[in-house]
């Protein structure tokens, strides 16, 4: 078991604080979509032409967060946000994402939000994708990140039981081996075949159960989700449920009825039938009379993939990248503005909006305020707890003062009020102009934009500007600097942030990492 002392002196503290509590804890249900802006959603696109009529119910019926973003443009880096309420720049994950057969990249001491939940006496259970590393069991004992090394007939620990999970079903990434389904640290079956490379969009080859069938896997994640909160009827211990889904990510793979339900493509069939796993949930919570005692939260990990294949959309009448400009893995907001909605019946107005900036860090502070629990100071360091706005408290001051943005490549923008930094001369990810492209037109180093008046981010202030750029490198250097975004003592990163070009680091240099020497 992982620091048993101070994971058990730290669960002792909060049962206790629990016990002290006489008001019932709610369930608590994160969904997390997977490749997914905010213009994914009807309710929040008029001009998408699908219907999400699960997504819009949660809006509908909570609050919904119109400025909310992904701390990454990318998937493991906001999923270690999401769970540690800490951005993922102060790990050793620096840019990109966690690789195949790589380590665990939360640390054994960081406290997640399974681990507060189970210390208040909470069932913790996630189903689905995972996507944040292992200890992959080597042969004859040890550990490997290599797959020929691998025993995967052994348990495979650093997962989710290892950081707070009382039960695991799932994968670690759809499109990449082994392909078989997961239960706790064990794979279900036996590994007796292989998938080839490119045998669909963005799958890798490597071992497989015999007949994979890539299109089972969100059905049956839905179906999971939907008995897992059917069992927990009648239950005096209360749930918290991670749902990361596996859609609509690669590899694009519609299930049973869903597989041409659009009559558009694979893409919007795939879409359709992410809404239907909400819905799925919502509809067991409401069979079961656990509704009113559930809270649910719905976001997305990053933005929309060129993958959904915007063109052949826009044709059909579906319109996903029309507001914002930028796609997945970029600094523009396409690449991390997502869905952001909160269900809490009696607890929050239906059919509200807020135009608070918030990040998907936090939501583990807004859980703990849930708990009535206080983080403890070195947790969750870029995590603000959202149950003032949801509960309609009037405050004198932004819930952040900044908000900071990462790219698939590492590169930083931060927002604070309507102004945005960008510091880089392209997308900083996948959309034109690309860094490379960008360098060659002789783009500025820099980006400022007004969110306000242009948020389509068209206009580059940053000529214009150079006091307001001055000071929001000088708040992003703090944030390096301090170990947090949020009050409290100052905590140390795991390596400085080493992704910012030479060139800004000479025009700021309080952006440099002050250990080593020009």
């Amino acid at each position: 078991m992982k620091h048993i002392t101070t994971l058990t002196i730290t669960a002792a503290v909060l049962i206790g604080a629990l016990r002290a509590t006489a008001a019932p804890q709610p369930n608590v249900i994160v969904i997390l979509g997977d490749d997914m802006g905010v213009d994914s959603v009807s309710a929040f696109n008029p001009k998408m032409g699908l219907k999400t009529p699960a997504i819009d119910r949660l809006a509908n019926e909570g609050m919904s967060f119109m400025d909310a973003h992904s701390t990454s443009g990318v998937c493991s880096p906001t999923r270690y946000g999401l769970l540690t309420g800490r951005y993922n720049w102060r790990s050793r994950l620096k840019r990109g994402i966690v690789g195949k057969w790589e380590r665990p990249l939360i640390a054994d001491a960081r406290l997640t939000l399974p681990e507060m939940f189970g210390a208040h006496g909470y069932a913790t259970c996630m189903i689905g994708k995972w996507h944040l590393g292992w200890h992959w069991p080597k042969k004859g004992g040890g550990t490997t990140e290599k797959m020929g090394e691998i025993d995967f007939s052994q348990p495979i620990k650093g997962g989710p039981n290892s950081h707070g999970f009382d039960y695991f079903f799932g994968d670690d990434v759809p499109n990449w081996p082994p392909y078989a389904w997961r239960e706790n640290e064990r794979l279900l079956g036996n590994l007796t075949a292989q998938m080839k490379q490119g045998a669909m969009i963005g799958v890798s080859a490597g071992p497989a159960v015999a007949e994979w069938d890539f299109s089972a896997v969100l059905l049956e994640y839905g179906k999971r989700c939907a008995d897992y909160v059917r069992g927990r009827k009648d239950k005096e211990q209360p749930f918290f449920l991670y749902f990361p889904m596996p859609s609509p990510h690669t590899p694009i793979a519609p299930g049973g009825k869903f597989n041409g339900i659009s009559g558009i493509s694979g893409y919007a069939d795939f879409l359709v039938e992410t809404d239907w796993a909400v819905g799925e949930i919502l509809k067991a919570l409401d069979d079961t009379g656990q509704a009113n005692d559930t809270v649910v939260i719905f976001t997305c990990d990053n933005g929309t993939s060129p993958k959904a294949d915007f063109a052949r959309l826009d044709d059909a009448g579906v319109h996903l990248n029309v507001n914002w400009r930028g796609w997945k893995a970029d600094a523009y907001e396409g690449g991390h503005r997502v869905p952001f909605t909160v269900r809490w019946p009696g607890h929050i107005r239906p059919g509200s909006r807020s135009d608070e900036t918030i990040a998907l860090t936090d939501i583990m502070a807004t859980c703990a305020g849930i708990l009535g629990t206080e983080l403890p100071a070195n947790a969750a360091e870029d995590s603000v707890s959202l149950l003032p706005e949801l509960r309609g408290e009037k405050r004198g001051k932004p819930l952040h003062d900044i908000v900071i943005h990462h790219s698939g490549s590492g590169h930083f923008a931060i927002r604070k009020a309507q102004w945005k930094l960008l510091l880089c001369r392209g997308s900083g990810g996948w959309s034109p102009p690309r860094e490379a492209e960008a360098a060659k037109k002789q783009l500025p180093m820099l980006q400022l934009y007004d969110l306000a008046s242009d948020p389509r981010e068209t206009e580059n202030l940053q000529a214009k500007l150079p006091g307001k750029v001055a000071e929001l490198a000088s708040d992003l250097a703090k944030a390096f600097r301090d170990g947090r975004t949020t009050p409290g003592p100052q905590q140390k990163n795991e390596g400085w942030p080493n992704t910012i070009p030479r060139p800004i680091l000479e025009k700021f240099p309080q952006l440099a990492d002050p250990n080593i020497k020009s």
